[in-house]
């Protein structure tokens, strides 16, 4: 009988660890793969910000799911050699050259690993391919890009490929670098105990490396940004890998520390339990580190959706429809929204207009850092247009009293608006009459609240004020009609056919807008006249009149709460998307892990529970038994997991603008839900796991 035909007998004999092995490599590939075609294709790419908040995450949250399968993958591989061991050993004993059957093992090991690796990259093509045209399908109200497979995307799985090919190669090596043939036959029984004594230091030492970590790494930057205006870098995440270790740690103690205490009952009771974890305890410790990273990272992607959603204020906005426009505009006027509205059986209630004038004002300009961090603060004379309205006109739009005193303003804000390092109250100080160019000097002296008036950010050339009549008068004598803009406050009732309305109201206000009006929403109109031709902001604005689903920017871009509501999915339906794929991308894998380590944990341990059989013990302790083995697969890494990403979270809002508002309460009880959600998913994966582990040891009752 030749080597190959022993070698096929052997296979067959351990087709199923061969199956695990294939299926986890390709899985794994696919996954990473999948991921990257998506990532890289046209739809993405040319939909997400460049540089912008949603992008960095995205490639973080690749990171954390990339180290999670490679972690997976070398794990996978031991368990597989561990298993392939015996082959191994048989034919040493039977003689067989070493350097020929390793020689011949790592060309076997090259084969199946390539054939996993084209088999993921193919797989990850095709599963980006259908839910990339689907994305694209969902999104082609909203977005004209299409989804296609891209030169990046294939490229990256092939380097994803390439390494774990190497992984698993340098795995085998180490493997048969044995040359005992009894060490190498009994590998599948050796386990992987955690040697090293374990004390409540160990575990205090962990939690203050956690700590210590995620405070230098999330928190201290913007303690500094903020009192130093200097930027730390990007350096400082390298502190995360501090966390790392302590979480490590952490999960070291969990499974080998167990003393007597005050209760040595328990301790006895469990004192073979917490044996077998401990002779078990690295490669246990291993995929609860994987599982607690993979479970981080798709709760950070499921967080995106409400976590974006946190600014929509359409349930606390005092109007349900408002916009303004240019008095040089030839604009729909009350009588004819009436009418229109008239048209689809939508009655018009609490209608009412309000004049705004935009005068010149200095400020401060706070946007970039020079080459040691630091954040340029820049003075500037003339600074932005900023919107006035008079405290009489104010009174009329709203129907609140306010007091403001003449050379004094009040600003208007959103609820949530906090100072930050890039935006400050009360920073414009003089404002220009339009005629002599003279300025007046301005005080601020506080804060209204209310919703419908905010412009945009509500700060700096997006900052709306309320200003005396007198100085109101005095600022507007001699300005053209371009810079005065009439604001316009209304509600309907609340009907199906308020839908309709608003996209023909929509579509009318943008045939209808003047030249000047077609800008960008960041546009600064003092700025371009100060920088000229380097302007950046220098190009029309993007809208559509036949279809307000699509994306705009635009300053004088209407809010109509009932296209905000039906629209603002479908605007953002690629962002979302691709978190939820990210999400389950991870979750999937989450649920592999798990479930391939509560097999092995079981069936690793099946002779220990044949011996304590024979000693007496039943199937209801044995099944307690291995119950305790799966259940510290589970609990932990999940409670690590959802506690640090919600705490975690819960602090990136914080930090960004020094406080949580009602949006961002809201948004992180929705955050909250799909916490538990994840932890019920993890509870369905435990019970499975736990039904199929019982039937094959044979405790079932």
């Amino acid at each position: 009988m030749t080597m190959n035909k022993v070698w096929d007998k052997l296979r067959k004999h351990n087709q199923a660890n061969y199956r695990q092995f294939k299926f986890c490599i390709s899985f794994s590939v696919l996954l990473i793969s999948s991921y990257l075609m998506m990532l890289f294709s046209p739809l993405v790419q040319n939909t997400l910000p460049v540089g912008g908040d949603s992008r960095k995450q995205i490639y973080m949250i690749f990171g954390i799911a990339a180290v999670g399968c490679i972690i997976f993958v070398l794990y996978t591989t031991g368990l597989f050699y561990r298993y392939k061991s015996r082959e191994l050993g048989v034919f040493l004993a039977l003689g067989s050259d070493k350097g020929k059957l390793t020689k011949a093992t790592l060309v076997e090991s090259a084969k199946l690993v390539m054939g996993c690796m084209a088999a993921g990259i193919v797989g990850g093509c095709v599963t980006a391919l259908i839910i990339g045209k689907i994305f694209e399908m969902i999104a082609s109200e909203a977005n004209d890009n299409k989804f296609a497979l891209s030169f990046e995307g294939l490229s990256g799985s092939l380097i994803y490929g390439i390494v774990i090919f190497l992984l698993v190669l340098i795995s085998l090596t180490r493997s048969l670098g044995r040359s005992n043939v009894l060490e190498i036959m009994n590998q599948q029984r050796k386990q992987e105990p955690i040697k090293n004594m374990v004390t409540v230091r160990y575990l205090a030492l962990g939690i203050a490396m956690l700590i210590i970590g995620v405070f230098l790494a999330a928190i201290l930057p913007g303690i500094v940004l903020r009192a130093t205006h200097h930027h730390m870098g990007i350096w400082t995440n390298l502190f995360y890998l501090l966390a790392l270790v302590g979480l490590y740690r952490i999960m070291v103690y969990s499974i080998a520390s167990h003393r007597r205490g005050r209760n040595p009952q328990k301790y006895y009771k469990n004192v073979i339990s917490y044996g077998m974890l401990k002779f078990q305890g690295r490669s246990i410790v291993r995929n609860m580190l994987v599982i607690t990273l993979l479970v981080m990272g798709g709760l950070f992607a499921f967080y995106y959706a409400p976590m974006s959603y946190s600014g929509d204020k359409s349930d606390f906005y005092e109007a349900g429809y408002h916009y303004f426009y240019s008095e040089d505009t030839d604009e729909v006027t009350e009588t004819e929204v009436r009418e229109m509205a008239g048209k689809y059986g939508v009655e018009i209630e609490n209608y009412r207009e309000g004049e705004f004038i935009q005068i010149v004002g200095d400020g401060m300009i706070r946007e970039n850092f020079d080459a040691k961090g630091n954040l340029i603060e820049e003075y500037a004379e003339r600074y932005a247009a900023y919107q006035c309205i008079s405290v009489s006109e104010y009174e009329i739009l709203t129907g609140e009293k306010v007091a403001v005193e003449d050379g004094t303003y009040i600003m208007i804000v959103s609820s949530g608006s906090h100072e930050n390092l890039y935006n400050q109250f009360g920073t414009m100080e003089k404002l220009y009459m339009y005629n002599s160019g003279e300025n007046v000097s301005m005080e601020y002296t506080g804060n209204v609240i209310y919703e419908s008036l905010v412009f945009r950010w509500a700060f700096d050339e997006d900052m709306r004020c309320i200003i005396s009549d007198r100085d109101y008068a005095l600022l507007k004598e001699g300005l053209p009609q371009e810079q005065i803009l009439r604001q316009v406050l209304f509600d309907t009732d609340n009907n199906e056919a308020s839908l309709a309305f608003s996209n023909e109201l929509y579509r009318e206000f943008v045939l209808r807008m003047s030249d000047n009006m077609k800008v960008p929403g960041a546009y600064n109109s003092v700025r371009h006249e100060v920088e000229g031709d380097d302007y950046g902001y220098n190009y029309p604005a993007v809208y559509d009149a036949d279809n307000p689903a699509r994306e705009t920017d635009w300053r004088y871009a209407p809010n109509f709460i009932y296209l905000s509501a039906s629209n603002g999915f479908l605007q953002r339906a690629v962002f979302f998307l691709m978190f939820l794929y990210v999400a389950v991308i991870c979750l999937a894998a989450v649920g592999i892990v798990s479930y391939t380590r509560s097999q092995s944990v079981g069936l690793g341990s099946k002779q220990v529970f044949d011996d304590l059989k024979k000693l007496g013990a039943n199937n209801r302790y044995v099944s307690r038994l291995l119950k305790t083995q799966v259940k510290k697969v589970y609990v932990l890494p999940t409670a690590i997991g959802c506690v640090g990403m919600f705490a975690f979270e819960t602090l990136l809002l914080h930090q960004n603008d020094g406080g949580l508002d009602a949006y961002e309460f809201r948004a992180l009880g929705i955050s909250f839900l799909l916490t538990v959600a994840v932890v019920f998913y993890q509870y369905l994966i435990y019970r499975i796991s736990m039904r199929r582990v019982t039937n094959i040891l044979g405790l079932s009752a």
